[in-house]
């Protein structure tokens, strides 16, 4: 038997790939293919196929969809007090009996290749690279694959930042601070994430992938498919878009929201930036959040880490576009934000009753309107 880790990164299209794994999961397991699930919600969405439901588009179940995330932040729960479980994640058993329930799966359905899929492994080897022995141990006599996707730095912490600020995170901005906090962890140190599976599982065929890459390939589930040495089945069901991003015009208003605002209506003007119904926001491209300071801090701290995984493709630059690393923008953040402000109409945000997201939009207009509001970013207050 095969075992493929995939092992993210976060950003990368994961949320995409595993909703075509676990919509699908009928049609993988009648070709070998076992996505295997780790709790009773799962297991009876498959047996609910198997008795003739057949598959369909759609997996709203977190534990669906999702079940290697459950099972992987469990194990770090279980490792470290400074990890727990996502709360959408409900009612897991431990991490063995997880493990338990993936072997019996294995066990009784035979399947030539077994799928784990979670963008949560990139964290073992920063939180205890022995899980990854824990993972492998489990299927002994197994070869393994590892897929693991990378985004240039500064367009994966945009949308690692952005990603936080839809959860109503309160961080201070990418281009005063909110960069460097990363720097020594594996949203910046992608060796972090890679070296430690290398390490414990050196007869792996490892699959590293630039974002860039796997775009052109048609998105993760494209590039997933056609990079593993087994062959998928015909007439999947495609997944879809998933985990819909904000643009990089919005940013720093929902970032100043979360702070300023209380959270309902943070999430209620978040909500409203993520629909962009009647937007026309400032194109990502030409939105620049970092500044050249920070650009040339990340270029200098990532080149060593470019290096490295440029010498794991044979020497080639693992991003093509290495360079683009220090060009900034046209359009500052503060600009990019001002003009989305003026396009915006509380009335049309749902649940914002009363006048706080109003007086919000309308200080924050001001603020940037002033002469003295030059700058990238918004002067939101960040004590909490």
């Amino acid at each position: 038997m095969k075992v493929v880790f995939y092992i993210g990164h976060h950003k990368v299209g994961s949320t995409a790939l595993q909703t075509y794994l676990a919509q699908n999961w009928l049609r993988l397991a009648q070709a070998g293919i076992l996505y295997p699930s780790v709790e009773t919600r799962g297991f009876s969405s498959n047996l609910e196929r198997a008795l003739g439901a057949g598959d369909s588009a759609g997996v709203d179940d977190v534990n669906i969809r999702e079940p290697h995330s459950a099972l992987a932040y469990k194990m770090m729960s279980e490792v470290s007090e400074h990890r727990r479980v996502p709360p959408q994640f409900k009612r897991l058993p431990g991490s063995g009996q997880m493990l338990a329930a993936i072997q019996n799966q294995v066990r009784r359905l035979k399947p030539d290749t077994l799928i784990l899929c979670s963008e949560a492994f990139a964290n073992f080897g920063q939180v205890k690279p022995a899980l990854i022995k824990t993972l492998c141990t489990a299927f002994p006599g197994a070869s393994f694959e590892i897929y693991c996707a990378l985004r240039r730095p500064d367009d994966y912490l945009i949308s690692w930042h952005g990603q936080r600020l839809k959860v109503g995170e309160k961080l201070e901005p990418l281009s005063h601070g909110g960069a460097a906090g990363y720097f020594d962890n594996i949203h910046f140190n992608f060796r972090t994430v890679i070296e430690p599976w290398i390490e414990r599982v050196p007869n792996a065929r490892l699959i590293l992938r630039p974002y860039d890459e796997i775009i052109a390939a048609g998105g993760s589930t494209e590039d997933f498919t056609r990079q593993l040495s087994c062959t998928f089945p015909e007439g999947m069901i495609p997944a879809g878009r998933a985990n819909t991003s904000l643009p990089r015009a919005a940013m720093e208003i929902a970032r100043c929201a979360n702070h300023e605002l209380p959270p309902p209506q943070a999430h209620a003007l978040v909500q409203y930036l993520l629909a962009g119904k009647g937007l026309d926001p400032v194109k990502n491209r030409d939105v620049e959040l970092f500044g050249a300071p920070v650009r040339t801090e990340m270029a200098d701290r990532f080149g060593p880490i470019h290096d490295y995984l440029s010498g794991l493709r044979d020497g080639a630059p693992f991003f093509a576009d290495y360079d683009d690393l220090t060009r900034t923008a046209p359009v500052s953040e503060g600009s990019a934000a001002l003009d989305l402000l003026r396009q915006i109409r509380p009335g049309r945000i749902a649940g914002a009753e009363g006048t706080a997201i109003a007086d919000f939009l309308a200080q924050h207009e001001a603020r940037l309107s002033a002469p003295s509001s030059a700058g990238p970013s918004l002067k939101a207050r960040t004590d909490g």
